[in-house]
């Protein structure tokens, strides 16, 4: 059966089955529960639907593998729930491309009349509907590489210097420092500016071996002449060498020395390390790919400056910021003669200036970023990995010579736009970025030392709290006592964890994240316990100095109450001479005076409070400050002169009473008490007891006089003649009789009368009733029980 005929009977076969299936009655299961013949056939006839069904749903399942109709329909239900993603959506896919193929067949679809020759375009997500490429962020069972190197890590606060051992391409020998002209040695040394005293730490701690050869190179003309661009070889077909051995890396350095521009690109790992190390070298030339292992000839890449520091050879990296201090740190590599397409992006304006927007932009290739954090240590490398590694470089020459174009028409266009004398060159922008591009390769490592009492530096406990937005945690204005101890905090674990990552060339962050940091500063943990439980998994190193953690945050909180700027002084006080004869029962010096807190003979200084004893005293207190002189209120009792200075600042409460006591009165209790400078108690005495005391005589000072209260009016003649009391202020007042206190009740004696009991007012009327009056009832009569109640009595509802 050809085509044609298939596309005859297929049609009419549907249609037919269509309205075979229309015919059916629509109470098809009442039929099927009462003939079980009929119930029979059903079901066969299902069965082989069904498997029809699935037979077409694997023939339709090659042309998309995204697998929505793996398994198949096995039953009614899954007909009724997934008919339209297994059936619909693969009937709407074969239609589609029936009508794509016919578009190719009748001749619709052409190819395009210009092609356009592109890279072409690679991603790294193929395969992964089959397997998935994972990455590795952080290798936690490898060894350590830097415990192979042959030079032993230095982590020290030291100066670092250059250990270049050969000089290639010298201008000037090694060792020549050179400064530029105009500005003096002596200059350098007294101006305090940041930027000279910068380039004060370049010259003076860590010069630059080719500083000379930087300043003075004459670059090649092609760097300023506009050329076609070279397209690089397919990244697919051209070959790249892995360079783990002296001889690769000879037989690398030999094509190098012929090639006229080369790209490089570094990896790099710094989080089980405290400086970081350099793990890959990625080089390009116009015709192969290169990748150096750096684990293993980390002592050996020197011999690459050869190439590296040959002005003829154009260097072309990208954001060399970091790559160029990485080379001095590890490797003793220098260059000379960069171009940075990074300079070179911001130089034309670009919308974003990374390397894949690069990549996109010219070569139409979309690198796999999940591998720009991946941890390069482990070997071997993967696949995936080899080539995100070489794919920063295959194509950055050819990126290089389209922005170097884009740059000298950049400044073509700037003469031409230019207006009166003195026009600029045609290469002034390209030398602009050249410029930049030299400032970068002049860069120098130098060592972030920690600071432990200033806190500056990249690694230091001022900046981290500035970048987190911590302030709080380092005051401008120090203090002292419970509202210091974050901050004394936070700077010791800060100052621990730089110190254990330095001795166990871990990274800060390994050691202990800065969040962290943050938190046991904000409330630092008592005990061991609370200080791991601070951790979801506690990290390595803590697990191993939990308990020296904790020790050096109880040290902080320490200090926060006797901080080492605020030691405290003894200072003894002698009484005078003349003071001790004045006071011939004064005790002796040596006696101990009774205090709240026992004897006081012994100096003692305390963080918290200060002496209390009566021959020595504190000049500043931890707590309170420095001590101000006692008041006489204050210095009449035997307490802390903290709280003395509490009561006397007190303005809304006198200060403590002074007691005055007999000498008869020398009761061990009573002496006590007034040690303790509290109020003496007064014991109750019977009036049976009591002894007759001699009458005092007291003045009484009348500060205020109540309302008096009124007297009635009383009848008789005199009731209409007005008596004016005498003033209690006037002359002629008669002097108050003596009053008997010890004759007086006393209030606990005295025992409350019976109060007589008032008799009922009656009224006038109510009397004349009682002697025979009207009987009539007075007012309305009362209303009947079930009459109604008079409403709105609480006035809740307002007329209108």
């Amino acid at each position: 059966m050809d085509f044609e005929q298939l596309n005859t009977k297929v049609p009419a076969a549907a249609l037919k089955a269509t309205r075979t299936a229309a015919l059916l009655p629509v109470d098809i299961l009442f039929h099927k529960s009462m003939d079980a013949a009929f119930a029979q056939d059903l079901d066969e006839f299902s069965s082989k639907v069904l498997s029809l069904t699935n037979r077409l749903l694997d023939l339709s399942s090659t042309i998309d593998s995204s697998g929505k109709s793996k398994g198949g329909l096995r039953e009614e239900e899954d007909v009724l729930d997934r008919f339209d993603s297994c059936v619909v959506d693969r009937v709407d896919q074969l239609l589609e491309r029936v009508d794509t193929a016919l578009d190719e067949y009748t001749g619709r679809s052409k190819v395009p009349a210009i092609a356009v020759q592109v890279a072409p375009k690679q991603t790294k997500t193929t395969g992964r509907s089959n397997q998935r490429d994972f990455v590795v962020q952080h290798a936690a069972h490898l060894e350590k590489p830097q415990l192979r190197f042959k030079e032993t890590v230095d982590n020290s606060n030291s100066i670092w210097h250059p250990r270049l051992k050969h000089k290639y391409n010298a201008k000037v020998p090694l060792g020549h420092s050179y400064v530029e002209e105009g500005v003096t040695a002596s200059q350098l040394l007294y101006v305090p500016t940041h930027a000279l005293m910068d380039l004060w730490l370049i010259l003076y701690r860590a010069p630059h071996p080719y500083r000379y050869e930087i300043k003075h190179l004459a670059f090649p003309p092609r760097m300023t002449q506009i050329s076609p661009p070279i397209p690089p070889k397919p990244f697919d077909t051209t070959t790249f060498t892995w360079v783990d051995n002296s001889q690769a890396l000879q037989a690398m350095l030999a094509k190098l020395r012929q090639a006229l521009e080369i790209a490089v690109d570094l990896e790099h790992h710094s989080y089980r390390t405290y400086n970081g190390f350099l793990c890959l070298m990625q080089i390009s030339t116009r015709e192969e790919d290169w990748i150096v292992d750096l684990l293993e000839l980390r002592d050996e890449a020197e011999i690459l400056n050869e190439v590296f520091t040959d002005p003829s050879v154009i260097k072309v990296f990208h954001g060399a910021e970091s790559d160029i201090v990485w080379l001095q740190q590890d490797l003793n590599i220098y260059v000379v003669n960069m171009f940075d397409t990074y300079h070179a992006s911001k130089a034309l304006a670009f919308p974003r200036h990374g390397l894949a927007n690069l990549l996109e932009m010219y070569c139409d290739f979309t690198p796999d970023k999940r591998y720009q954090l991946a941890d390069w240590r482990v070997r071997p490398l993967s696949e995936p990995m080899l080539n995100y590694a070489r794919s920063d470089t295959h194509f950055l020459l050819y990126i290089y010579d389209n922005l170097r174009n884009a740059l000298l028409d950049r400044g073509e266009a700037l003469v031409r736009s230019h207006e009166g004398p003195n026009p600029p060159s045609s290469d002034t922008v390209v030398r602009e970025v050249l410029a930049n591009s030299q400032e970068t390769a002049l860069k120098v490592y130098v060592k972030d030392n920690y600071d432990e009492a200033d806190g500056s530096g990249g690694s230091g406990w001022d900046t981290l709290a500035r970048k987190w937005n911590k302030m709080s945690l380092v005051p401008l204005i120090p203090v002292d006592g419970p509202d210091a101890i974050p901050a004394y905090v936070y700077k010791a674990v800060h100052s621990w964890r730089d110190r254990v990552a330095r001795e166990e060339d871990e990274s800060t962050r390994y050691v202990l994240p800065n969040h962290l940091v943050f938190q046991l500063a904000e409330t630092p943990p008592p005990d061991l316990p609370a200080l791991l439980r601070i951790f979801h998994s506690p990290p390595p190193v803590i697990k191993r100095r939990a308990k020296e953690l904790l020790e050096v945050i109880r040290e902080a909180v320490k200090s926060a109450f006797s901080p080492p700027s605020a030691a405290m002084e003894v200072v003894e006080v002698q009484p005078k001479a003349n003071e001790l004869q004045d006071k011939p029962d004064a005790p002796p010096q040596a006696a101990a005076t009774p205090s709240l807190w026992g004897s006081t003979s012994s100096q003692v200084p305390s963080k918290l409070f200060e002496l209390s004893s009566s021959s020595g005293a504190l000049a500043t207190s931890s707590l309170f400050g420095p001590h101000k002189p006692l008041t006489p209120k204050s210095a009449a009792l035997p307490v802390s002169s903290i709280m003395n200075r509490i009561h006397d600042s007190l303005s809304i409460a006198p200060t403590l009473p002074q007691v005055i006591v007999a000498e008869k009165d020398n009761d061990a209790s009573m002496q006590e008490d007034i040690a303790l400078g509290m109020q003496v108690e007064v014991p109750f005495v019977p009036a049976a007891q009591r002894a007759h005391k001699e009458e005092v005589e007291d003045t009484i000072v009348v500060v205020g006089q109540g309302k008096q209260k009124k007297r009635k009016r009383e009848d008789g003649p005199s009731s209409s003649v007005k008596v004016r009391r005498p003033s209690p202020s006037s002359n002629d007042e008669a002097p108050n009789e003596p009053f008997d206190f010890s004759s007086a009740v006393n209030v606990l004696d005295a025992v409350p009368e019976a109060k007589p009991r008032p008799e009922k007012k009656t009224n006038k009327k109510d009397k004349k009733d009682k002697k025979g009056g009207s009987s009539a009832p007075r007012g309305p009569a009362p209303k009947a029980h079930n009459a109604p109640k008079s409403g709105n009595k609480s006035a809740t509802f307002r007329k209108r």
